[in-house]
């Protein structure tokens, strides 16, 4: 019994011994282990270099790396802003003037259309690499994109509408992606319809309004988006498909341009 005491009593003194002094070769990689504990990024750490740090700096800033390895996974499971904006119930219908300009030129009812142009879709628009994108009957606009009064601002809202059509058709092309979503690429067929389609009807005068019967929209709508900055990279959106319209210039170097 006293010998147990005395063995549990010396462990305990070890677990509380101050940090001891590194030798020359983990004093060289040191630099480099307390960088990566202080990311959590504990794949770069491995066993050898968990004990290192235990043995040089103690314990506590290897739980430190764990609960960041931790929080960092957590982080990287959670669902896409895209869904928070898309079942929100937000967002505004197309002003009169738009809305029946671009029935007569496309042709469909856009009367379900719910437009959302706040705070929470521009960061939405941001984090699929998209100045504009559409999820079945909403379509999102990252700040000052949506912009009814210019020929551009009129392409862009003609290119996410032509996408409205596309997704009351049934399903449209998408790569999953993290975050509960599908997200289109530039150069798939539904994304160079919409953006020669855009151009199309708007080239000329608004047509006379005609009336037009609503489609039906599809149950698992996906997300079509108009891609933004080259810098920016895209996510992909799965249970909804995102899809989008390539921004001036990424457009031009997806296509070949034509000969003569």
């Amino acid at each position: 019994m006293n010998a147990y005491e005395h063995d549990h009593g010396h462990e305990h003194d070890e677990s509380l011994a101050s940090p001891k002094r590194p030798g020359p070769h983990e004093e060289a990689e040191l630099p480099h282990l307390l960088k990566a504990a202080a990311t959590g990024r504990t794949e770069v750490l491995g066993p050898s270099g968990m004990g290192t740090l235990q043995r040089t700096v103690g314990n506590s800033a290897v739980r430190a790396a764990l609960q960041r390895d931790a929080e960092q996974g957590e982080e990287g499971e959670r669902r896409s802003s895209v869904h928070d904006v898309i079942s929100s119930g937000g967002g505004e219908p197309l002003d009169t003037g738009t809305r029946g300009d671009m029935e007569a030129r496309l042709g469909a009812d856009f009367g379900d259309v719910r437009v959302h142009t706040g705070s929470s879709a521009h960061e939405s628009a941001k984090e699929v690499g998209a100045h504009a994108y559409t999820v079945g009957n909403d379509v999102v606009f990252q700040r000052d994109a949506y912009d009814p009064s210019s020929q551009q601002g009129r392409t862009t809202i003609a290119h996410e509408l032509t996408h409205v059509i596309q997704q009351r058709g049934g399903p449209v092309d998408g790569t999953e992606a993290p975050g509960g979503i599908r997200v289109s690429d530039p150069s798939d067929r539904f994304e160079r319809e919409a953006s020669a389609n855009a151009e199309r009807v708007m080239a000329g005068p608004s047509p006379a309004p005609e009336p037009a019967a609503p489609s039906p929209v599809s149950a698992a709508p996906p997300v079509q988006r108009q891609e933004a900055d080259e810098d920016e990279e895209p996510a992909d959106v799965q249970g909804s498909f995102v899809q989008r319209a390539a921004e001036a210039g990424a457009e031009d170097e997806e296509e070949t341009p034509p000969e003569g």
